[in-house]
């Protein structure tokens, strides 16, 4: 594999068109890609482990430029080959976005910026095609919405030691079983990875990439049912690594504010608790007055000021309301809104009288 991308590195074409991110492939080179293809022994999934093993130990071959041209030659073995989507093709997928956050965590510092306007493309591509993959189990609501809802159906993920013949009751049309392992992968490497590719002062262009994907994430979080609590876990783990980074905050705050305020939101499974702690302690430290406001409305849910909010006009919605409260204080650090602590003594006695009222009532 390594002498594949040698040979490519001597008989690739010189032109390249300049608003292409890959050069274009002479006859020469794509007789290296049919050499692969036609080799018996090299199934996809070989080819696929085999690369990956050559980007493992770049000094213990000819270099980078070699790692480089074999990626080249795998990218050509992908386009020029069509195969049926089966489980090696959907891992193909994923083993070429690995592959690409590995590079990139090697990677100097790029100066040039058309090589950084490359790299960037190349990732966008990449991640959203493992971003329509992780929304294979969702469906339109209706013919003329553009919203999503989860599949009523079993979500598996797959096995490493699943047996191959598997993989043929996958079709194009349904690779949903491989939506899990998709949003698990993003959870893994989109926050770190985005933030090797764009540099500090383009932060802001990595932003709409993210909404875009993020499109195939809320749907999971919305639904609390027992057939969905692997992508609801898969989902949280994606969106509690992103929020840790502030200029992502535009892609996620307001639908994060909506799934918080959920009356389902504490229906979840408690290996989740965690992630959702961490996504709400963002939130409200990239949002400075949110805590206060929440504060606020409770406030104004027992008629002692104006809201902020204007959450729960209804009265059996204001213990929801203290309840969220408390998971706002308990996922901050330590004496972290210790200033607060008037506002939220007042919140909470005023609270306990109302709750104190209605249970004596229903006693009775």
């Amino acid at each position: 594999m390594a002498s594949l991308g040698e040979v490519w590195s001597r008989r690739k074409s010189k032109r390249r068109h300049k608003n292409k991110v890959l050069p274009e492939a002479s006859e020469s080179c794509l007789v290296i890609v049919d050499l692969v293809k036609s080799l018996e022994t090299l199934q996809t999934n070989t080819v696929l482990h085999l690369v990956k093993e050559v980007v493992k130990k770049p000094n213990q071959i000819k270099g980078e430029q070699t790692v480089v041209n074999l990626l080249l030659v795998f990218v050509l073995f992908v386009k020029y080959f069509h195969f049926p989507l089966k489980k090696y093709d959907i891992q193909g997928l994923f083993l070429s976005c690995r592959i690409l956050n590995d590079f990139v965590n090697r990677l100097p510092n790029l100066e040039n910026k058309k090589d950084t306007r490359d790299l960037q493309e190349v990732t966008q591509r990449i991640l959203e095609a493992v971003g329509g993959i992780a929304g294979s189990s969702l469906e339109q609501t209706s013919w003329l919405s553009r919203s999503l809802e989860v599949k009523v159906q079993p979500q598996v993920c797959p096995e490493a030691d699943e047996p191959d013949d598997a993989s043929t009751m996958v079709s194009s049309s349904a690779p949903s079983v491989y939506s899990v392992q998709a949003l698990v992968l993003l959870a893994e490497i989109l926050a770190p990875l985005l933030d090797m590719v764009y540099r500090s002062d383009e932060k802001e262009k990595a932003v709409p990439l993210i909404s875009r994907l993020m499109y195939y994430v809320f749907p999971y979080l919305k639904n609390h049912n027992a057939y969905n609590m692997p992508s609801f876990e898969a989902g949280a783990q994606l969106l509690s690594s992103l929020s840790g980074y502030a200029y992502t905050k535009r892609a996620w705050r307001k639908e994060v504010f909506e799934l918080f305020m959920d009356p389902l939101f504490f229906t979840m499974d408690a290996s989740c608790a965690s992630r959702w702690k961490s996504i709400i302690d963002h939130l409200l430290t990239h949002e400075k007055t949110m805590f206060k406001d929440l504060m606020s409305d409770c406030m104004c849910a027992v008629g002692m000021q104006s809201s902020s909010l204007k959450l729960f006009a209804n009265a059996d919605q204001k213990p929801m309301l203290l309840k969220r409260q408390a998971f706002a204080v308990f996922s901050g650090e330590l004496d972290q809104y210790h200033l607060y602590l008037p506002l939220i003594q007042g919140t909470v006695l005023a609270n306990y009288s109302i709750l104190h009222y209605t249970l004596v009532a229903n006693v009775l």
